[in-house]
């Protein structure tokens, strides 16, 4: 009982600053640099990930308008050149470049372009599509990255896809893809 009721007594010593551990300097400096490192790496590839997605969306939307177009040539014995005559909605993400071409139409990183040159023959009945890394606007002219070509069943070379890369990304991109 002694001890619980002692003070204490002015020459003992009472800590006044408690010591504090922490991180020195070099430690946070490797931290950073590593996750620097980290993030270096790892961009490159989310930017190619999110490239490939975007482009297989453009190609799932050219195997649809290639599906709407044997339909239509079905019932009526040729390709349309016309979007607007096919059963393909492509409004969520793009639209008609303008309305007097309805075989054209934007989207925000690529340009996709129904019977190119608007005139059904074996040699251009396809879809082509052109990505564009950087984002695509019809006013603006910037070389695209990749073309992927999806030729109808009645048309040069039936049934077919091509992909050609034209920058070390749209190789990339072309290369990964199995057709």
């Amino acid at each position: 009982m002694n001890k619980i009721y002692r003070k204490k007594s002015p020459l003992q010593k009472i800590p006044t600053k408690s010591v504090l551990r922490g991180f020195t300097l070099i430690e946070l400096l490797v931290v950073v640099l590593i996750i620097g490192i980290l993030a270096a790496v790892a961009l490159p590839q989310y930017q190619t990930a999110m490239a490939k997605s975007r482009l297989m969306n453009y190609y799932q939307t050219a195997r649809g308008i290639g599906r709407a177009q044997e339909i239509y040539y079905m019932a009526n014995g040729t390709y349309t050149t016309q979007l607007d005559k096919l059963d393909v909605d492509y409004s969520a993400q793009c639209s008609l470049i303008n309305s007097a071409d309805k075989g054209a139409f934007q989207c925000p990183f690529g340009y996709i372009d129904n019977i190119q040159g608007g005139e059904v023959s074996a040699e251009g009945s396809n879809v082509r599509i052109r990505y564009y890394h950087a984002g695509y606007t019809y006013e603006v002219y910037s070389p695209h990255d990749a073309e992927i070509v999806v030729w109808f069943a009645h048309s040069a070379h039936p049934n077919q896809t091509e992909c050609t890369g034209y920058t070390a990304l749209g190789r990339r991109l072309c290369g990964s893809f199995k057709f």
